[in-house]
């Protein structure tokens, strides 16, 4: 385009942002508008501002033309379709990249001005740093410019470097030193971890066939539960009870009769006849009629008999009757009673009011049978949960189980008229356990006197004991037990564990062999299974003896 010589010309600082520049751009009034920066600024050197740029002048209808002579900012004007001048006075012309002279990208923008364009730069630097802190008051409204747009054109492709390109020195990739760094350190690391776990880690079992002597063995001893320390010698072993609660209800059905009819009563009129003095009859007294017995309700007397006329007037007097027993067989109309003692007096009367009726009501027994069969019903399932709280380490003894009921509940009482009704309880079940290493060593106390001397003992036969027991209270219990032992010549387990450290499996015989002729062979199992030799450490490995009886 033809040179202007009247542009309006946007000078800024290194530091300026693009905000600003967009700012002036859009302040400015003239039709071409050249913006120069400083040789050090990077802002003409983003694609990104250089879009924001071109679509700041196109909405503002103005011809924008960059002061630069950076090769970068060549570039990119170029693939914009941007003006360019090297300085403010010259022409402007979108670059095109076959012809940019390879001295360029290292030079630096040269701004020709006069006296009264100093001047006018030195005002717009002024104006910039006053619009910039305006911008940092919160003066700058944000604007959005779609730049979708506009679209980065690729420069033509060069075959060949342009005259005179130096090449950029090499930077080294230390990212990707950092991650072989990185996976060597984590490879090493692990081989590491992976000698030190099989060194460390494996565990053995290390079991000694050898050959044994067998002697039976009787062995008597008290399980306490209320003791936490056992005595070997004495035969008292520290027991481990066992015990669940379970609440526990039950139906219950009446069985019982009762008689619950009501009781005929009335009145009698006593006649004395037989003698002129009073007869005095006490509360109590029986009187029958047709064979139903009533007691008379309070004492009554009958005056003497006097003579009248020629006859004898009877002395007469009424007294209040029940009967002995329910029944309406018991109701009589004008009967007469005989005075039960009172040979001289006789007596006549009505009663009414029994009633004959047998009901059903609960009896004692139908309750305890009813918390029988819950008890036994929960039984088996309480077993089960008992003995799985016994440690693997444990053995429990079957034959002292028992069940407690406690805060037992019946919701109709004995005696009662019903059909039937509930019965509830809390009901403990207990067992008592020992461990299994104090179940050896109370029978290793009493039979090591039946062994030869310089012996020792290889099984105890407490583990397939016969054991007798008597159970006292639910936490006490005397036991007897047989069995069969087995010993032989003396084992050191210590030093066979340190003679079979390191040995690969196939060796642990030979290993232990010239130490104890007694032991015919060792099977060996190892943790994890694939391991081909035992542990380097002699507690890593549990040594223990089976017998040969052979």
């Amino acid at each position: 385009m033809p040179e202007n010589h009247n542009p309006d010309v946007i000078y800024l600082e290194a530091d300026s942002e693009i905000t600003e520049a967009i700012d002036q751009l859009k302040a400015s009034t003239g039709h071409e508008v050249r913006l120069a920066v400083p040789g050090r600024s990077t802002m003409l050197q983003s694609a990104v501002n250089l879009k924001l740029l071109k679509k700041t002048a196109s909405t503002a209808h103005k011809q924008l033309v960059l002061i630069s002579t950076d090769k970068a900012t060549l570039s990119l004007a170029a693939g914009l379709g941007l003006m360019v001048a090297k300085n403010v006075k010259a022409e402007a012309i979108v670059p095109d990249m076959t012809m940019l002279p390879p001295e360029v990208s290292n030079e630096p923008v040269v701004i020709e001005q006069s006296a009264q364009e100093a001047s006018d730069l030195s005002k717009l630097s002024r104006n910039s740093k006053k619009s910039k802190n305006a911008d940092s008051a919160g003066s700058f409204e944000k604007q959005h410019i779609d730049l979708a747009e506009e679209e980065l054109v690729t420069p033509p492709h060069h075959s060949q470097p342009l005259e005179g390109d130096k090449k950029s020195p090499k930077v080294p990739n230390f990212t990707g030193l950092n991650k072989k760094i990185a996976i060597i350190a984590s490879v090493i690391g692990g081989i590491i971890l992976l000698i030190l776990a099989y060194i460390f880690l494996p565990t053995a079992k290390a079991t000694l066939i050898a050959k044994a002597q067998k002697t039976p063995v009787s062995v008597k001893f008290s399980l306490d539960a209320s003791t936490r320390k056992s005595d070997y010698n004495q035969g008292l072993v520290a027991a481990n009870q066992l015990s669940v609660t379970m609440d526990l209800s039950a139906q219950y059905t009446a069985t019982g009769k009762k008689d619950v009819g009501s009781k005929a009563s009335g009145s009698i009129i006593m006649k004395n006849a037989s003698s002129s003095s009073p007869v005095t009859v006490p509360s109590g007294t029986t009187v029958v009629s047709d064979g139903k017995n009533f007691t008379l309700n309070q004492a009554v007397t009958i005056p003497g008999a006097s003579v009248s006329a020629g006859k004898i007037v009877p002395g007469t007097a009424s007294v209040a009757i029940t009967a002995a027993q329910n029944g309406d067989s018991y109701n009589f109309a004008s009967a007469a009673f005989l005075v039960s003692g009172y040979t001289g007096l006789t007596a006549n009367g009505s009663t009414s009011g029994g009633i004959s009726k047998i009901a059903t009501v609960i009896t004692q027994t139908d309750i305890d049978k009813a918390k029988k069969d819950m008890i036994d019903a929960a039984t088996q399932r309480a077993k089960q949960e008992v003995e799985a709280k016994a440690n693997s380490d444990e053995h429990a003894f079957a034959e002292t189980f028992t069940a407690d009921a406690t805060g037992i509940t019946t919701s109709v009482p004995v005696d009662t008229e019903s059909s039937g009704g509930t019965v509830s309880a809390k009901v403990k079940y207990t067992e008592l356990a020992a461990t299994k290493s104090d179940l050896d060593k109370v029978f290793s106390a009493q039979i090591k006197t039946q062994i030869p001397a310089n012996n020792q003992i290889y099984q105890s036969g407490s583990v397939d004991a016969k054991y007798d027991i008597k159970l006292s209270s639910a936490d006490k219990a005397d036991i007897s037990a047989i069995s069969n032992a087995y010993y032989g010549q003396t084992i050191d387990i210590q030093q066979v564990a340190k003679d079979l450290t390191g040995k690969s499996k196939k060796d642990a015989t030979d290993a232990v062999k010239p130490s104890n002729p007694q032991v015919n062979g060792v099977q060996i199992e190892t943790s994890p299974a694939l391991m081909p030799y035992l542990p380097f450490f002699a507690n890593r490995i549990n040594v223990q003896i089976q017998v040969s009886t052979n």
